[in-house]
């Protein structure tokens, strides 16, 4: 028997800080679109969509970091 998924299904990233300050506390300055980080939105939109999600929400605030992605 093949995946099982439900079509409509929603996928929900979740992290209860941002980027910058997750960078901050690794001594690091966050960028756009650095190669190396998943969660920029240049590099996680377009994974999301090869893996056959549309990113319905991209929020990168200082206080949490959130993204759906619906199927």
């Amino acid at each position: 028997m093949g995946p099982r998924h439900r079509p409509r299904g929603e996928l929900s990233l979740f992290h209860p800080s941002g980027r910058a300050e997750r960078a901050a506390r690794h001594g690091r300055a966050v960028s756009p679109a650095e190669p190396g980080d998943f969660t920029a939105e240049p590099n996680l939109r377009p994974a999301l969509e090869a893996a056959g999600r549309h990113v319905a929400t991209y929020e990168d605030a200082p206080t949490r970091f959130l993204t759906r992605a619906t199927r």
